[in-house]
């Protein structure tokens, strides 16, 4: 245990000259930072790997200056500097703070800065998977991986912007740009409990909410074509460990929600990165990929669990409230009906309490019959191998921008079964491959339909598409970061990576 004297002082230019009152109490310094927050109003930002969140201490109840209380908290005093902006307070220190990088060579569009850290849960410290990260006011952002990590890529021109970070579930919080920039540090959101008036039961027909969010999609999602700019990437993960990846940026012309034509791509850049001693074990080609991501729009590319009819396939039940960044929403699960033994269906939608959007959908093909859907899910395989579906979830989430919905981010996972034929002994392999697509900008501004020359085949295996190197890579982009699991693997095999990235067209 830790004993700091209250005497020590965090070294700072621009902390609010405030006291507060700390009670006499013993603790983690996650613990004691989170107490100083609740009695000051101020937010820390800080790199866990930095500041030791699970350091022990113990203070004196009494009054101390926030120089003080965070001297309390981190330890270390004489090397702990602050940065404030707004309610924010970042924290770090002077040996460990990161030299000023260069900056990077200017892209098409313009120089930019990066902005990069890890989204947690603030009761747990936990990281986050999945959660929206965009600049306020603009069509920019990402997602966190399933490390709770994110990068983000924003032009000069907004320094002093304001990055929204959301999660259902969460409240959401914004966060200074220029505060990121500083430092790599741990974002933290907390649980947002919904009010006691909106948990009492009420009687709530489910179809009619459906019924109420395809009513409204003419007013939630535009009519009008516009352009995605989107990250994209598939990967096959074996038991034994890492087989391929596939990434690329993309241009989606996207149709109205009720346009009758397809949405079409345009390839920016990509690379493959592959694992040349599990080549031999990819022997099966999946329906996944771009199509599937595209097709993954629920609004436009309505599924079978949101027709309503008197024949409808599918039961409904109101099972939850939740919340989405400052929305409330309606939880809907919904399953096949019991006499149909074929492979449809079962999830949840969530649907906005006020204006009935549809913020997110989540389902799978039916655990009972998915051994049945293998021709909806492979292409091709090997005749040497018997191939069995095991799993295979889907989800979609849609994200506001000037009073409209756009998609934000769909992805897929598929697990299947692999056995080889005529071989006992030769044990039966797990194969999980995956994909997903995040929308990293919107334009709605001079839209015109790609023509047939430019256009990427979406239904086309990407990772079987030959491409020229490209050494600028992915320049001013914006990606998903790699996932520590996938990161080592590929750095194990960096030796015999084999890389190929599109070049731009113009």
């Amino acid at each position: 245990m830790l004993l700091v004297c209250p005497l020590l002082r965090a070294q700072s230019d621009d902390l609010p000259s405030r006291t507060i009152p700390l009670p006499k109490l013993k603790g983690t310094t996650y613990e004691m930072l989170n107490l100083i927050s609740e009695r000051s109003g101020y937010l820390f930002m800080y790199d866990s790997k930095v500041i030791d969140s699970n350091r022990k201490v113990k203070i004196s109840e009494g009054d101390y200056t926030l120089k003080e209380a965070i001297a309390l908290a981190c330890g270390d005093a004489e090397n702990i500097r602050t940065r404030t902006i707004g309610n924010h307070i970042l924290l770090y220190k002077a040996e460990t703070k990161p030299a000023e990088k260069e900056t990077p060579a200017p892209s098409p569009a313009g120089s930019y800065f990066t902005l990069e850290g890890t989204v947690r849960e603030r009761e747990t410290g936990d990281p986050i998977p999945y959660c929206a990260v965009g600049v306020v006011e603009t069509g920019m952002g990402t997602i966190t991986n399933q490390n709770g990590q994110f990068l983000l890529k924003v032009p000069d021109s907004l320094q002093n912007a304001y990055i929204h970070v959301s999660h259902i579930g969460y409240e959401a919080q914004r966060f200074p740009a220029r505060l990121l920039s500083e430092n790599n540090a741990d974002l933290y959101l907390d649980t947002r409990f919904i009010p006691l008036e909106a948990v009492i039961v009420r009687l709530v027909n489910p179809q009619k909410l459906i019924k109420d969010m395809l009513d409204h999609i003419p007013h939630n999602y535009s009519d009008k074509p516009y352009y995605l700019t989107t990250f994209y990437r598939e990967g096959v993960d074996r038991k034994r460990g890492f087989a391929n990846l596939t990434e690329a940026v993309f241009r989606v012309y996207k149709t109205g929600y009720d346009g009758a034509a397809e949405d079409r791509v345009k390839m920016v850049k990509m690379r493959t990165i592959s694992n040349n001693r599990e080549t031999d074990t990819v022997i099966m080609k999946m329906k996944a990929g771009v199509n599937a991501c595209l097709m993954l729009d629920v609004i436009k590319n309505i599924p079978d669990f949101l027709v309503l009819g008197e024949e409808n396939m599918y039961r409904y039940t109101k099972i939850d409230m939740a919340v989405t960044g400052d929305r409330l929403a309606h939880v809907i699960a919904f399953e096949q009906n019991p006499g149909i033994k074929g492979p449809l269906y079962k999830g949840e939608l969530y649907i906005d309490e006020n204006n009935y959007a549809l913020l997110h959908a989540r389902f799978r093909i039916h655990p009972d019959y998915i051994k049945q859907a293998r021709s909806m899910l492979v292409v091709k395989k090997s005749k040497s191998v018997e191939i069995t579906p095991r799993e295979a979830v889907y989800t979609v989430s849609y994200y506001p921008r000037n009073g409209k919905y756009y998609v934000n981010h769909t992805r897929g996972d598929l697990i299947f079964s692999v056995k080889k034929k005529r071989k006992i002994l030769s044990g039966t392999a797990h194969v999980h491959t995956w994909f997903e697509m995040v929308t990293c900008n919107i334009d709605t501004v001079n839209v015109k339909r790609f023509s047939v020359a430019e256009s990427q085949p979406a239904r086309n295996v990407l990772s079987e598409t030959n491409y020229v190197y490209d050494e600028t890579f992915w320049e001013s982009f914006n990606t998903i970061m790699p996932e520590e699991k996938l990161s080592e693997a590929i750095s194990r095999i960096s030796s015999k990576i084999e890389e190929s990235v599109a070049k731009e067209k113009n």
